[in-house]
């Protein structure tokens, strides 16, 4: 940048002393188109040179992978939003102290869910609890919620 700086600024100068020293008439106008080509050439000097460095705009995605622990971060997160959504409507429901549990893997980046285990060891039922099957109502808010099937959901009591 200190370069480019005292490039203009000696631009400056020269373009000051050519404008005194040279005699008016048709020299002095060929010299300054040639000194104005110049000053453009030294303006445009740092355009140039990034262009003849950065000349490959090619992108490989395939080099830039994804960052492993925000991968990770990101998966637990999904997991957990996933828990605290069927923890609260079973709790807004009356079932209460329900323990979640999903074996999951990662597929190209991708959540994948194996199965969803529902731990009902210390399972409270409230009184407004209104449905005939809390086994069919926890089946039925974990397939909205994770589009788990039925046989991917086990119990443990």
């Amino acid at each position: 940048m200190k370069a480019y700086i005292l490039a203009i600024l000696g631009v400056v100068v020269v373009g000051i002393l050519v404008d005194i020293i040279i005699p008016s008439g048709k020299i002095n106008k060929f010299i300054k188109s040639i000194y104005s080509i110049f000053v453009v050439m030294v303006i445009l000097n740092p355009i140039i040179k990034f262009f003849n460095n950065h000349s490959d705009f090619n992108f490989n995605y395939n080099e830039y992978q994804v960052v492993e622990p925000l991968l990770n971060y990101l998966t637990k997160q999904k997991i957990n939003a996933y828990t605290s959504d069927i923890k609260n409507t079973l709790n807004d429901a009356g079932l209460k102290n329900v323990d979640i549990t999903f074996d999951y893997s990662l597929q190209d980046d991708k959540l994948i869910l194996n199965s969803c285990q529902i731990n009902l060891k210390k399972l409270e039922t409230s009184s407004n609890f209104q449905h005939n099957n809390k086994y069919e109502f926890i089946i039925k808010v974990v397939q909205t919620i994770t589009n788990l099937s039925a046989e991917e959901i086990v119990f443990d009591e």
